[in-house]
């Protein structure tokens, strides 16, 4: 191994919560304010999960545990950060669009994002809604082609339809 093994020439210059941020600013701008794209923190979980109902039986004995030692090798005290992005309509102030949610650690890329089924089939062409981002300009590049698609750019309109009905019905 020597110096001529890896770049030193940042290439992911911005985490994905910043790109993010940045990229659907687009969305407030492109419709005069009626919809606008957030990005903010988020402490649920962002995976589907199996929820327990109901009494269960507590454990009475106890049984043997294996301890893998793999656990305690690797990444030790990362930090996780964690991201809901969601439409606002101006004129709807309880409507949210949930497009994804976005999760990545102390090291920016590869950054987890489970999007919207609708979105993710304009993306991917598939059902599959969870994708894992390795730069910032895949990150990018996957923004571009959501919110560009004919989806989201039919449920904009259909927003800024709704949002101008609300306007007229005011005055």
């Amino acid at each position: 191994m020597n110096k001529e093994t890896f770049t030193f020439e940042l290439l992911d210059k911005y985490p994905p919560e910043v790109v993010i941020r940045n990229i659907i600013q687009q969305i407030e701008e492109a419709t005069n304010g009626y919809v606008i794209g957030n990005i903010e923190q988020y402490n649920g979980p962002i995976y589907s999960y199996t929820k327990n109902t109901g009494l269960s039986s507590l454990q009475t004995v106890l049984e043997p545990v294996n301890v893998d030692i793999q656990a305690d090798l690797g990444a030790q005290g990362v930090e996780n950060y964690r991201y809901e992005v969601f439409l606002t309509v101006k004129g709807l102030e309880h409507y949210r669009y949930r497009m994804m949610f976005v999760e990545y650690g102390s090291v920016a890329y590869p950054a987890t994002i489970v999007m919207n089924e609708a979105l993710a089939i304009e993306y991917s062409n598939k059902r599959s809604f969870m994708f894992k981002v390795g730069s910032m300009k895949a990150l990018e590049d996957m923004l571009d082609t959501i919110i560009n698609s004919e989806t989201m750019v039919s449920l904009i309109q259909s927003l800024i339809n709704e949002s101008l009905r609300q306007e007229a019905n005011m005055e």
